[in-house]
């Protein structure tokens, strides 16, 4: 089992998984690690306010770089992971959708954690993205397993 500690419905009947849009992704390194993962770490940045990281991972697991790129119109379709992905937004911006459809805007410079939650992204503006993600997985998951759209996606257009 794996189980990440940080800070951070699908729609019933035939709905098929969206698809993946405008994307260049390779995967720069994979590493497998061999046993459980309990690392704990502080420190305190220029604001002053204390910083606290707890990563658990119970069991092998595998931590991935990607590199992606999204052109413009591009979008990630609706998906979930098994672990825990940490991006950040090298270039352009996003519109990023919960499985609620509730938006979060990411612009260059900012990063976030996606955990194993339903959620989509696509790109706004007249550029593409350029963005880098982490994933720690079990061994031999794939790094994302795509899934239907929530009710709510129709009336937004995230399909």
């Amino acid at each position: 089992m794996l189980a990440v500690a940080a800070t951070a419905s699908i729609a019933a009947g035939l709905a098929l998984a969206t698809p993946i849009v405008g994307l260049i992704s390779p995967i720069l390194a994979a590493g497998n690690h061999q046993t459980d993962i309990h690392v704990h770490g502080t420190g305190t940045g220029t604001t002053g306010v204390p910083l606290e990281i707890v990563l658990k991972v119970e069991g092998p697991a595998t931590i991935s770089t990607q590199d992606g790129a999204y052109g413009v119109g591009g979008h990630n379709g609706w998906h979930s992971h098994q672990g825990m992905v940490f991006v950040t937004m090298i270039s352009g911006s996003i519109q990023w959708f919960n499985e609620n459809c509730e938006e979060t805007d990411y612009t260059a410079g900012d990063a976030w954690a996606e955990g194993s939650k339903l959620h989509y992204f696509r790109v706004v503006g007249t550029g593409g993205v350029h963005l880098m993600a982490t994933f720690v997985t079990a061994q031999g998951a794939a790094l994302r397993t795509d899934q239907p759209a929530p009710a709510c996606a129709a009336a937004l257009g995230l399909i």
